[in-house]
């Protein structure tokens, strides 16, 4: 990976996001409200989302259908696999949206 825009969520942010960030080369970050943050993904504004903390399968939904559309990945966190919808509970788990080219760290 070449350095990356990342975005992240500013009130969220934790240590653990911290230390998964620090496993790339950033050029820059930005921080703006979920939908948001998928739709810079989508454009190329921004290369990878990470969010490790509690989101709802509605606070995402349209974003990640928006960055699907354009190319882009949505995973979970903990296995990679393609991040699912209509889960009892509507939890979702811990998710990584990145653009097409971004090699995930483990």
């Amino acid at each position: 990976n070449a350095s990356l825009m990342v975005v992240a969520s500013k009130s969220h942010r934790d240590a653990a996001t911290d230390a998964y960030i620090g496993k790339y080369a950033v050029k820059d970050m930005r921080s703006a409200g979920s939908s948001l943050k998928f739709c810079l993904v989508a454009t190329g504004e921004a290369d990878l989302y990470p969010r490790l903390g509690r989101t709802m399968e509605w606070d995402t939904a349209a974003g990640d259908a928006v960055l699907r559309g354009a190319g882009g990945h949505v995973v979970r966190f903990d296995d990679h696999t393609t991040l699912a919808y209509g889960k009892p509970g509507w939890d979702n788990p811990f998710f990584i949206a990145y653009a097409p080219g971004v090699e995930l760290q483990a």
